[in-house]
């Protein structure tokens, strides 16, 4: 009985708005791709669709139902973060299929920023680290993202030490290592 009591579950969602200061094959086409710890070592990646050079904005997002212990929540409130990646695709080989990308650039943003907010939720643009280096007075890339996290969340200490011993063989099923989401996701774009 009390490891259900010890589990919670809460919903996230990503926004991927839109691009600014990208310059890149006007034939070719944009996306973001999104990198989430799913726990044990696990990533998830999202995708969004390709846009073109003359319309770069998406207008997407994905929302996310979670579930974890009441510790890896928090734990991953404190030092979780998302990764996003602005890549660019040179267009369509001869065969249909879509080319190889180019990563354009990438940032991260923390879920603190998130749980920190007064709504539970951000909007704004995230500079790039571009891959290549900018002549004087260009700007980087930037992607507007949006970030949302709902219902009950648990009380995250002013400062909580992550257990730092856990290794391949961990079965404690409470750091940030072992068990952030079992992600349930209803996608609705990627």
């Amino acid at each position: 009985m009390a490891k259900f009591q010890d589990e919670a579950a809460f919903s996230c969602e990503l926004k991927i708005l839109r691009a600014r200061n990208v310059e890149f094959n006007s034939t070719g086409s944009l996306f973001v791709r999104c990198y989430m710890s799913a726990g044990h070592k696990k990533i998830v990646r999202f995708q969004s669709k390709d846009v073109s050079s003359s319309n770069m904005a998406w207008n997407q997002s994905i929302s996310l139902d979670c579930s974890a212990t009441k510790e890896s929540m928090s734990n991953m409130l404190l030092e979780g973060t998302v990764t996003f990646e602005l890549r660019s695709r040179s267009g369509i080989s001869c065969f249909g299929k879509t080319g190889k990308s180019r990563l354009v650039g990438k940032a991260e943003v923390p879920w603190k920023a998130v749980y920190e907010s007064a709504t539970l939720d951000i909007e704004k643009w995230v500079v790039m680290n571009p891959k290549r280096s900018l002549l004087d007075g260009v700007k980087p890339p930037a992607v507007q993202i949006g970030m949302r996290v709902g219902g009950p969340l648990p009380a995250v200490p002013k400062a909580t030490k992550q257990n730092r011993s856990c290794g391949d063989k961990c079965e404690c099923k409470s750091c940030l290592n072992c068990q952030l989401f079992a992600l349930d996701a209803a996608l609705e774009f990627f």
